[in-house]
């Protein structure tokens, strides 16, 4: 019984404390914001214990959506860390702070400031986040998920080739497929648990926990994804990307399977303006190869395998990814599955795959570490052949 009241004092501290920060409204590499201009919505949640990570590889994005089109807006909106002193680094960053909101960003909240914006050409979210329970916005009540009420208001506010990235754990599962649903654009989500890679001297990212790189010699500058040498202590070399592992957390263990890389969901779009949303939001990632809309093939195919394929420091899987992919559009052996364990089988519309929890007691809510997936799909999948196939179908929309 103990054991018990104790799980369910951890539940209610997970989902019902709040943490009642401020945020910020920023511009980045501009004075002022136009809410009539099109927009690239950036947010980030509360790090919690990962300090500022959030913000910085928000930063990253920014970054790159500038170059790209210098004419557009770039807007993040970011939680208040004081404890780090954000707002300094915001500015160090490049942003500009336009203003400072006194107020917990909760789901009402991150709508409420997002419906000023007319023309949304795509929103990224940079945050912690759960299968169970959405995204981590401010504080742990504070969520964004499929029971926030009035998201269907924001539908009008994307424009027409607008797309949706979900750059935390586990945001595929449930709230992808929904927000893509319900807003009618692209949305992308991660299959397992995301994680920060880091640039090494070697030109790969890698996860700067121990074991991961092959030395602590890591890059100070970015040559590599940009159009100009970039430092790496303003925010050039980190970039969030899914595990290669399924997830094993808080919540419990996803042992039955996952994806290695973002998965987008298109369920009201056509092909053409899904493969459009693929190919706008991998030119906005922080890659090995600094792709652009002119950019060749052969270019565009390295961003591609950087995207899709894990990366180890102790074997060449990457290159073996590459190789591997190439060949089943030969052999048409869509069987390939680098992934640690089974790989889940998605279209663009969802994925066979059910995620189930324990209950705790007296409250019906999921008890932390008893979910499972259930992999529902019988035989081998071949999500990543045919993911692969569809990014190279779409770089003919790379230059539109």
């Amino acid at each position: 019984m103990i054991k018990g009241l104790l799980t369910l004092f951890i539940l209610l501290a997970v989902t019902i404390s709040s943490a009642q920060a401020d945020y910020h409204v920023t511009a980045y590499k501009n004075e002022t914001i136009d809410v009539n201009k099109p927009t690239r919505l950036l947010l980030a949640g509360n790090g919690d214990n990962l300090g500022l990570l959030f913000q910085e590889v928000a930063k990253a994005k920014a970054m790159k959506y500038k170059e790209l089109n210098s004419e557009e807006q770039i807007v993040f909106i970011a939680i208040k860390e004081k404890e780090y002193d954000s707002e300094s680094s915001l500015v160090r960053y490049g942003f500009k702070v336009i203003r400072n909101e006194r107020a917990s960003l909760d789901g009402k909240e991150f709508i409420s400031v997002a419906l000023a914006f007319k023309k949304i050409l795509s929103l990224d979210i940079f945050s912690h986040s759960s299968a169970q329970f959405g995204i981590h916005l401010d504080g742990r009540e504070n969520r964004l998920n499929t029971k926030t009420q009035g998201l269907e208001k924001l539908k009008s506010n994307f424009t027409k080739d607008a797309f949706v990235y979900l750059h935390g754990c586990n945001s595929g599962f449930n709230l992808a497929p929904y927000l893509a649903n319900i807003w009618g654009v692209p949305v992308a989500g991660s299959m397992t648990s995301t994680n920060f890679q880091k640039l090494h001297s070697d030109g790969n990212f890698y996860l700067s926990e121990e074991g991961f790189a092959p030395n602590t010699d890591w890059a100070l500058t970015n040559t590599l994804s940009y159009d100009s040498e970039s430092s790496c202590a303003k925010g050039a070399c980190q970039r969030l990307k899914p595990d290669n592992t399924p997830y094993v957390g808080f919540w419990g263990a996803y042992r039955q399977g996952g994806l290695p890389f973002y998965k987008f969901f298109c369920p009201k779009n056509n092909a053409e303006t899904c493969l459009k949303a693929m190919a706008n939001s991998l030119v906005s990632h922080t890659l090995k190869v600094n792709l652009k809309r002119d950019s060749t093939l052969a270019d565009y195919k390295k961003a591609v395998v950087d995207f899709l394929c894990p990366v180890s420091s102790k074997s060449d899987l990457r290159g073996e990814c590459a190789a591997k992919l190439e060949e089943a559009l030969v052999t048409l052996d869509y069987t390939y599955n680098p992934f640690s364990r089974p790989q889940v089988e998605c279209d663009f519309n969802s994925c066979k795959v059910e995620i189930s929890c324990g209950k705790v007691l007296f409250t019906g809510l999921p008890k932390p570490g008893t979910c499972e997936l259930k992999n529902n799909y019988q035989g081998k999948a071949t999500t990543l052949v045919r993911e692969y196939k569809a990014y190279l179908d779409a770089f003919n929309y790379l230059k539109n």
